[in-house]
């Protein structure tokens, strides 16, 4: 019967506990961005070999490794992942110096907006009554061509009695939309293009920018009550 021959060599190494040959180390040491240790960090080894560890303090060797290319990655809860890539050869051991950087704290909820501060009245405006019949008989307009009378006006509006016997031409108001409220007389309103009828009772809502016209028919005099909502006083 035949006996392998021993290798001198290898036991030698095994009786002085020396690493095989190709054996590599890595030493890891991972602090913060001020250098203060970062301790319990978890450590994920992928490569030749693999293993899953978690640093001692903020230390930790992973030795006996094959020699070739290794991805190590780093995780602490409250710090950000990092990841390093590393090419395993030599017999001294290999310093893995890890800097982890902490999450930044979330971000404060926006603040509420500020609600805009409403504007100031540009007018001094008083409540106001008038008496209709009262103002038209004051203010008749006879036979004259039209006459306007202001009753009442604010920052937001302006309300003025209208008398027309002549034919009101085309016009229209930029900044106000215009509800005519007809009191008396007969006549016809042409807005935008379409014909209207006008009598005592009758409301007719002008939106702001639309052309318009009026007419009298009859004997009298055709009296609308004219309420300009978005100009205020002092507006023609």
């Amino acid at each position: 019967m035949l006996l392998a021959a021993a290798n001198p060599r290898v036991e030698a190494q095994q009786r002085r506990g020396t690493k095989p040959a190709g054996s590599v180390t890595f030493a890891i040491v991972v602090t913060d961005p001020s250098g203060a240790p970062v301790p319990n960090v978890k450590v994920i080894l992928e490569g030749p070999d693999q293993r899953t560890v978690r640093t001692e303090g903020n230390r930790i060797a992973l030795e006996n490794l094959p020699s070739g290319a290794y991805r190590l990655r780093f995780e602490r809860e409250g710090y950000t992942t990092l990841e390093r890539e590393l090419t395993a050869r030599g017999a001294a051991p290999i310093d893995v110096k890890v800097t982890l950087t902490p999450v930044p704290p979330p971000l404060p909820p926006p603040a509420p907006p500020v609600p805009a501060e409403k504007p100031k009245p540009a007018t001094d405006a008083k409540p106001t009554s008038s008496d209709l019949l009262a103002v038209i008989d004051k203010e008749f307009v006879g036979r004259r061509a039209g006459k306007t009378t202001p009753l009442a006006c604010g920052d937001g509006g302006a309300v003025t009695l209208i008398q027309i016997n002549d034919p009101v031409a085309d016009h229209s108001h930029t900044d106000a939309d215009e509800f005519l409220y007809v009191i008396a007389g007969e006549g016809a309103a042409n807005v935008n293009g379409a014909a209207q009828r006008l009598k005592a009772g009758v409301l007719l809502f002008v939106p702001r920018g639309v052309m318009h016209r009026f007419s009298q028919s009859g004997r009298n005099p055709l009296i609308i009550m004219s309420t300009r909502a978005g100009e205020g006083c002092g507006v023609g």
